[in-house]
């Protein structure tokens, strides 16, 4: 509760100089960057909803369509009618094409002004996260190509290596897939460039090998490089990442998106830890006798060794 009021004090201060930053157009956008197709025309209402879009996408970004329309006194209608009229399905799927260029350039500082300053007490964290991990597994299914998805796992099948690169926060899961895609007996190499041995281990990378990075904004600089390289040798790059704008997709041969969370002022990887666990579920059934066996061996030495508490 100490660390929850101290926020509150401080928030006057980030508030001022988030309005410092956005009077010097840190982070404005133009229209050619949301519209789809050519500009429409549109009414006084959408034309006042557009402007304070293109000129505060940083707050837009955390608006639902009934908090923007009652901050501009404006309908709710007034808020998808202009979605509908820039190509959009509806305010949603506008939310989220701004999400993909302002992700990039908001810090955590920015999402944790904003998470506190839309939460009122603690006790709704709790339904405040949940709802919206719960929203990203929905995107996340409903937007996942299954060809691609069937393609990313064919190339880790046929992979005679797998290197991983997930550096930061998205640490976690590189190791779940490193640690699940050994259990199939398969040739795992993480990359940790803290070790000073990055390179030496990419020193034979090839074109039968496999590299799946994962990044989300900020990207780091290093995953983006080792991915750019992997490509210059040969080797299948494969990504999972949070939008077509990601500079992952540059490299990758195929890219697997995910929502992250951008609602909290930390990271979410719920919907990419799902996506990883169907990942590698679908390759034990690509190839189940073989990892059957794999399986049973691994078993019996886990048995033999007593890896795990028995009461």
């Amino acid at each position: 509760m100490f660390f929850f009021n101290t926020l509150l004090r401080i928030l006057p201060w980030f508030a001022t100089m988030q309005v410092i930053l956005q009077s010097a157009g840190w982070m404005m956008l133009k229209i050619d960057q949301i519209v789809m197709g050519e500009p429409p025309e549109l009414t006084p209402t959408q034309r006042k909803v557009l402007d304070f879009i293109l000129k505060r996408p940083d707050q837009a970004v955390f608006l639902t369509a009934t908090d923007l329309a009652r901050n501009l006194n404006v309908s709710d209608t007034s808020i998808v009618r202009l979605a509908q009229a820039l190509g959009y399905a509806g305010y949603p799927h506008l939310k989220r094409r701004l999400k993909e260029y302002v992700q990039p350039k908001i810090t955590t500082v920015d999402r944790l002004v904003e998470t506190v300053q839309r939460v009122e007490s603690v006790s709704d964290v709790l339904a405040d996260v949940l709802s919206k991990d719960l929203n990203n597994l929905k995107i996340t299914l409903e937007e996942t190509d299954p060809e691609i998805f069937t393609r990313f796992v064919e190339e880790m099948d046929l992979a005679r290596r797998i290197f991983i690169i997930a550096l930061r926060s998205t640490h976690c899961l590189g190791m779940f897939m490193t640690s699940a895609l050994r259990f199939l007996g398969r040739e795992v190499i993480p990359l940790m460039p803290g070790t000073g041995e990055m390179w030496d281990q990419l020193r034979d990378l090839g074109p039968e090998d496999v590299l799946i990075g994962f990044a989300f904004p900020r990207y780091t600089k290093v995953t983006v490089e080792v991915m750019e390289y992997a490509r210059d040798q040969h080797a299948t790059v494969l990504a999972v990442t949070d939008g077509e704008l990601s500079p992952l997709n540059r490299s990758a041969r195929y890219s697997l998106t995910v929502p992250y969370g951008i609602e909290s002022y930390i990271e979410s990887f719920t919907a990419a830890l799902s996506l990883v666990n169907a990942l590698v579920t679908a390759l034990a059934f690509a190839s189940g006798r073989d990892n059957v066996r794999t399986l049973q061996e691994m078993e019996n030495v886990w048995e033999r060794e007593g890896v795990y508490w028995k009461d």
